[in-house]
C-alpha cells in the first residue's frame, strides 16, 4: 500500500504542465498551500545553522528539521516534487524518484518498512522567498541531498548528494537495474582505459577508505594525495572525464547549474585530478576522487558487497551558496 501510495504521489508531481523556470513562483505556491504550524516546521532563516546541517542517512539514523512528505496532503506533495521537477533536469529528477523507490525494495528485503519510508524526505525553506532577494531551500532523506541558493542572478547547488542502496538491483523483477548506472559504470571504463605508467599514478590506495572521505562535513577543504592530471590524459580518457564530471550538472535544470558551469570555464584543466582507491572491476570495492581548484567530486562503492553507491558534488567556497551570500552582503553594505 505504502509504495502505491508513494506512486500515486510522484504521479501527482509528474502531470504538472511544464513551465518556464522560475525559481520563485513554485516555491511561493508550495509555500502558501501550507498550514501556519507547517510553515513554522519548514521555515528557517537564512543563516540558521541547519542550513548546513546535513546528511544522508536514513531518516531513523539522523534526524532532520522541516516539514517531512508524511507530513503534508496529496496537493503539498504534488507542490514539492513540481518545485523538484523545475531544478533538476529530466535525469536529475529521475534518478531522484527511482532512490527514493528503492526504500521500498529495501523496506521488504530488510522486513523493515518503519525504517524504510518514502515518505521520510523532509522540505527545509531558508529566508522568505517571497520577500527575500536571497533564500534557500532543501530537500533531504536517505541517499538525497539537494541544496539550493538562490539570488536573482545565480543558483548555488552544492553539496548535491545521491546515493543507491543496491547499486546494482540483486534480485526481484528489477534484477539488474542500476540507478546511477552512469555514476557507476564510466570512472570504471576510464580507469580500466589507463595504461600501466597512467594507472601506477592514478591509484593512492590499494583499498577504499569505507566512505566518501568528506563524509557529511560542513565545510571541505581540498583534499591532498591525488592521483593522475587531466593533462597527463590522452584524448580519448579527457572527453571520458569531463563526461564524468558534467554528469553532476547535468542533473540540474540548465538554470541551476549555469553558475557551476562557469566555475568549470575557469578551472585550469590541466591540474584537475583523477585518484583511485581499491580493485578496478564492478563488484568489488573502489572509490574516486575528481578535484579541481573549485570543486570535488567523491565516489564510493564500498559498502555491501561493493554494491551501496555514494557520490557527492562539492564546491569548497560554494557550498551551501556561501559565495552567493558573501556577495549579497558586500552588496548590502555599498
Amino acid at each position: 500500500m505504502k509504495k502505491l501510495l508513494f506512486i500515486y504521489f510522484l504521479g501527482l508531481g509528474c502531470a504538472i504542465a511544464q513551465k518556464p523556470f522560475d525559481p520563485l513562483a513554485l516555491a511561493t505556491d508550495l509555500l502558501n498551500s501550507l498550514s501556519d504550524s507547517q510553515k513554522e516546521v519548514v521555515s528557517f532563516a537564512l543563516e540558521d545553522p541547519a542550513k548546513t546541517r546535513w546528511h544522508y542517512l536514513p531518516h531513523s539514523s539522523f534526524k532532520r528539521e522541516g516539514l517531512p512528505l508524511s507530513d503534508m496532503t496529496p496537493i503539498q506533495v504534488q507542490k514539492t516534487y513540481a518545485l523538484l521537477e523545475a531544478y533538476l533536469s529530466e535525469s536529475g529528477y529521475d534518478q531522484m524518484e527511482q532512490i527514493i523507490d528503492l526504500e521500498n525494495y529495501l523496506a521488504v528485503v530488510e522486513n523493515n518498512p518503519a525504517k524504510r519510508d518514502p515518505t521520510k524526505y523532509y522540505l527545509a525553506v531558508y529566508g522568505n522567498p517571497h520577500r527575500d532577494s536571497l533564500w534557500a531551500w532543501s530537500f533531504e532523506g536517505h541517499h538525497v541531498s539537494l541544496n539550493f541558493t538562490v539570488s536573482p542572478d545565480k543558483i548555488a547547488f552544492a553539496p548535491a548528494f545521491w546515493g543507491s542502496n543496491p547499486g546494482i538491483v540483486p534480485d526481484g523483477p528489477e534484477k539488474g537495474k542500476i540507478v546511477l548506472r552512469k555514476d557507476h559504470d564510466w570512472a570504471l571504463k576510464l580507469i580500466q582505459s589507463l595504461s600501466p605508467k597512467q594507472l601506477k599514478q592514478t591509484l593512492v590506495s590499494s583499498q577504499t577508505y569505507g566512505e566518501i572521505l568528506t563524509s557529511n562535513q560542513a565545510v571541505v577543504k581540498f583534499v591532498p594525495n591525488n592521483g593522475i592530471s587531466y593533462g597527463q590524459l590522452n584524448r580519448g580518457q579527457k572527453e571520458q572525464f569531463k563526461e564524468i564530471i558534467y554528469l553532476h550538472l547535468d542533473r540540474m535544470e540548465k538554470a541551476v547549474s549555469q553558475k557551476a558551469r562557469q566555475l568549470l570555464e575557469v578551472e585550469n584543466w590541466n591540474n584537475i585530478t583523477f585518484s583511485w582507491a581499491g580493485k578496478i572491476e564492478k563488484l568489488k570495492a573502489h572509490y574516486y576522487r575528481i578535484q579541481g581548484q573549485s570543486f570535488l567530486i567523491e565516489y564510493d562503492n564500498s559498502q555491501d558487497k561493493a554494491n551501496h553507491i555514494h557520490v557527492v558534488w562539492r564546491e569548497f567556497k560554494g557550498d551551501f551558496g556561501k559565495d552567493l551570500i558573501r556577495e549579497h552582503y558586500l552588496k548590502e553594505l555599498h
